[in-house]
């Protein structure tokens, strides 16, 4: 089988900074929650961080314009541990049925709304028919499409109603696939509910002012000021798995293109946390006597790849996209553009991730510039002759992020190949629709897992996907291991 791309790197760490408590006596928060022994007075119970503003505060409107406290005032049928293992949430078990095509979610009774309404299957229902429904125009259908008729409800050929999300009693939840689906539980910890009495009464608008919002999460919206503050406080109508110690979040937030000074905002106490990923600002917190003893290491499975446009010339010629591949010295990235933060990548699936086998495939990406510039020859291009200036692409929402690695990789092609390599910075929506349009000839693009299975990274690169890239062998493969009921050993090999 041909490669299908070529990936560069793992991200495998993310720092955050973040303090430390005193010791106290035992407390009971104002939701009842008792405290831990070395727990800080309630009235330090409060978590405040940075994050980018959004429009809504609902998962099933939007994902790129969405609130950072969606997933607060909300609860998904499950989540996700520090273990990457699935844990209770709206649902307390779930479990297929025989054939593999209908799987049901047992939800935990008495669950409730913070106005006092019932929170049962029939919001998952709704919240569903609500992603697909075409009016929403929801920018993240393609995640669901595995559900029963969900493309013929978004293309308008079939009626809301019909989709394969059933409630069969206030408390039990059937979601029926296109075929069967393994991973299906673990694709549906994005499945935060939206409440129909509220979408009812104020449209889309509901969840954008704090008189009404309504939450069955552990947090309640209580002001949002826009690129300014969120305020949540813990939400004493909660009956989910995990009731919150915080008596309060506050969430600084700011524009896109307002991004503020995050380690002054730190090192000020303005904030209990920050999340950096770039050389640059680990640089200066590595250089600080005191942040620097306050850094922390995370795992964040994110791989950055190379992704190139096989319909077209240059890049549908094979020779040229291992040509490339050839003129990447992973090593050399991790001792510059990502130092310390990520390891090297032969493998959309990083070390650690399910079903990871990395080494198997390093011997048909390594570094071997020779090899690189006989493979051009090859292509027609001899010494770089003749083959034509191309850009890479990398996206604007993670410059900091994407643009040294992007830079790092266009000094080692354009020196080795001895060609044109540029970067180029794009503004996301005109990436991302360039991407899904099969437009784009060369970008770096960072991706991190929605959900920790193979079928999430490797289904990236099934041809009705956004990569102008096509294998028959691999199609046949991934459709198989995603469809696969047996066990999850015998799964992953079907990957591999």
């Amino acid at each position: 089988m041909k490669r299908f791309t070529i990936c560069i790197v793992v991200l495998l760490f993310q720092a955050d900074l973040s303090t430390t408590s005193q010791v106290f006596a035992q407390q009971i928060n104002a939701i009842g929650r008792v405290m831990p022994a070395d727990a800080a007075p309630l009235d330090q119970q409060i978590f405040r961080f940075f994050e980018v503003d959004g429009t809504y505060m609902e998962w099933f409107k939007t994902i790129y314009k969405r609130s950072p406290a969606t997933d607060l005032i909300s609860e998904p049928l499950v989540r996700q541990d520090k273990n990457y293992e699935l844990v209770p949430a709206g649902a307390k078990s779930w479990e297929a049925t025989p054939d593999g095509y209908t799987w049901i979610f047992h939800l935990r009774a008495g669950m409730q709304w913070d106005d006092g309404r019932p929170f049962t299957a029939h919001d998952y229902v709704f919240t569903f028919r609500r992603g697909a429904d075409p009016e929403t125009a929801y920018d993240f259908e393609w995640y669901y499409q595995q559900i029963k008729n969900w493309r013929a409800v978004v293309g308008r050929r079939l009626p809301v109603d019909s989709l394969g999300v059933v409630a069969i009693d206030d408390t039990t939840l059937a979601v029926t696939t296109e075929q069967p689906v393994p991973y299906l539980p673990h694709n549906l910890m994005q499945s935060w509910a939206s409440p129909e009495h509220a979408v009812a009464k104020y449209g889309d608008e509901w969840s954008t002012r704090p008189e009404w919002s309504v939450s069955a999460g552990p947090f309640k919206l209580t002001e949002w000021r826009k690129n300014d503050a969120i305020v949540l406080d813990a939400n004493p109508m909660y009956r989910g798995a995990e009731p919150p110690y915080l008596e309060q979040v506050i969430i600084s937030t700011f524009a896109q293109s307002a991004q503020p000074l995050l380690l002054s905002a730190y090192a000020a106490d303005e904030v209990d946390m920050i999340l950096v990923s770039g050389q640059a600002s680990l640089g200066r917190i590595r250089n600080d006597p005191v942040v620097t003893n306050e850094l922390h290491s995370m795992v964040n499975f994110i791989t950055f790849y190379l992704t190139m446009d096989t319909y077209n010339p240059p890049f549908n010629d094979l020779r040229v996209r291992q040509a490339f591949s050839h003129s990447i010295d992973r090593d050399a990235l991790l001792r510059s553009a990502i130092r310390d933060i990520g390891v090297a990548a032969y493998s959309m699936l990083p070390p650690g991730f399910p079903g990871a086998r990395p080494e198997a495939f390093k011997s048909t990406q390594g570094y071997d510039p020779g090899r690189a510039r006989q493979l051009l020859a090859e292509a027609g291009y001899p010494d770089g002759k003749g083959f034509p200036q191309v850009e890479i692409w990398i996206r604007s929402l993670d410059p900091e992020q994407t643009r040294m690695p992007a830079e790092a990789v266009q000094a080692m092609v354009s020196d080795v190949l001895n060609i044109q390599v540029g970067v180029r910075v794009i503004e996301r929506k005109v990436f991302t629709d360039g991407l899904n349009n099969h437009e784009v000839a060369l970008a770096l693009v960072p991706y991190s897992q929605d959900y920790p299975d193979p079928s999430n990274l490797l289904g990236l690169w099934l041809s009705s996907g956004r990569h102008a890239w096509h294998d028959d062998a691999f199609e046949r493969l991934i459709r198989q291991g995603n469809e696969y009921m047996g066990s999850t050993k015998d799964r992953f090999a079907i990957y591999h």
